[in-house]
């Protein structure tokens, strides 16, 4: 018995998984959407990378093993100018996340989310522990065109620059000298205890000392708090309008003495955060001066003019997204490409649009052959083989 091909029951079967198929995918089918900043992100991770490449083509130095994007900012366990000995591995992956390019896209989210913008000052203080989120900074600081006021300290914790070879204030000021970047550290203090290098060597000390520019102001007081009072006077007199305090690292001037420091949140911290929130030494911090400066304790004089959100630096393994994580951690992070760039919104127009056309055009053709073989079929004559 003659039957169209629309007739026939595998046919029909046929159409009818195709459509499943089709609703299938359309169902499960995604956006890829470039997230807020998202040129921002990529010139800024660009920029981070340029520097890396510039720090490896001038030095050298054996990579460490843990170094697995080998950028030659993972230092050494411990060295002449190593503040802190830490056998943590959270911190040592703490560390190895600052050191891949994307991570400078961390901070145009932090920018973004704050509103820092064009023309905007930061206050910022770094320590030589974390040179990947040091440079990452300056590489955003670049491309947005913010001024970061800096204040340093030149000594580092295990696996940071600590490097005799390389701390931070060579790394620094190669690549201003390099004009990579053009700001850098205002000042520097040794860093360590009491931001003082009370626990180096004297040796240590002359390493670091040797390796400060000329042209930048050397902090050394006698004392933690004469360290802090002689920092908040240099950001008072580089600008009367900062938009966000940045620490980075765990400086004793920065965050306060103590281990207690450790247990500060992570990511932007506000005046609100702080209400409940108290360790020995903190309020004599630079940060509880930005965040806080306005209390009674303190003369007009001697405070900030405004209290301005910080962005606190430190415990990487919780400020950045599980995404960035698993991305890392896999090694398959590509510059400028991954979940800090981009999102995945559900459905996709065009897939959609296409599986939709796909299978009207299925019917529409099975439709059209099976009109030929009818046609054909009733040009032979026999008439009464069709049913």
């Amino acid at each position: 018995m003659f039957r169209p091909q629309i007739q026939k029951t595998s046919t029909l079967f046929f159409i009818a998984l195709f459509n499943i198929c089709m609703v299938y995918i359309a169902i499960n089918s995604e956006t890829k959407v470039k997230k807020v900043g998202y040129h921002h992100k990529v010139q800024a991770s660009e920029k981070m990378e340029q520097c890396l490449l510039s720090l490896n083509q001038n030095f050298s130095f054996k990579k460490s093993e843990l170094d697995i994007y080998k950028t030659g900012l993972m230092g050494v366990n411990n060295s002449l100018i190593t503040t802190i000995q830490d056998y943590d591995s959270s911190m040592v992956k703490s560390k190895l996340l600052t050191t891949h390019p994307n991570f400078a896209a961390i901070f145009v989210d932090f920018f973004y989310e704050t509103e820092i913008q064009s023309g905007d000052t930061i206050a910022v203080s770094m320590t030589g522990s974390f040179p990947g989120a040091n440079i990452a900074l300056l590489s955003v600081c670049e491309v947005m065109d913010i001024t970061p006021i800096i204040m340093s300290s030149a000594g580092s914790s295990s696996w940071g620059a600590n490097r005799e070879e390389l701390s931070w204030p060579v790394i620094e000021n190669f690549l201003h000298t390099q004009k990579i970047i053009k700001k850098k550290s205002v000042a520097y203090s040794m860093g360590g205890d009491n931001d003082n290098g009370d626990n180096l060597s004297d040796r240590g000390i002359e390493i670091l000392e040797s390796v400060i520019p000329e042209n930048v102001i050397f902090i050394n007081e006698l004392n933690l708090l004469d360290n802090i009072a002689t920092k908040l006077n240099i950001f008072r007199e580089s600008s009367k309008n900062y938009s966000m305090y940045i620490n980075i690292g765990g400086g004793a001037s920065s965050l306060g003495s103590g281990d207690d420091k450790d247990t500060l949140q992570v990511g932007l911290i506000n005046l609100l955060d702080i209400q409940d929130f108290k360790f020995d030494g903190f309020e004599n911090s630079i940060a509880y001066n930005f965040l806080k400066p306005n209390n009674k304790e303190k003369s007009e004089k001697d405070s900030i003019v405004s209290p301005i959100p910080m962005l606190n630096i430190k415990n990487i393994t919780k400020l950045v997204p599980e995404s960035y994580k698993r991305e890392f951690f896999n090694k398959n992070m590509d510059i400028a490409k991954g979940s800090l760039f981009y999102k995945y919104d559900s459905y996709n127009a065009f897939v959609i649009l296409l599986c939709l056309f796909l299978s009207l055009g299925l019917v529409v053709a099975i439709g059209f052959f099976s009109h030929l073989q009818i046609k054909r079929r009733m040009e032979t004559h026999e008439v009464d083989s069709i049913i």
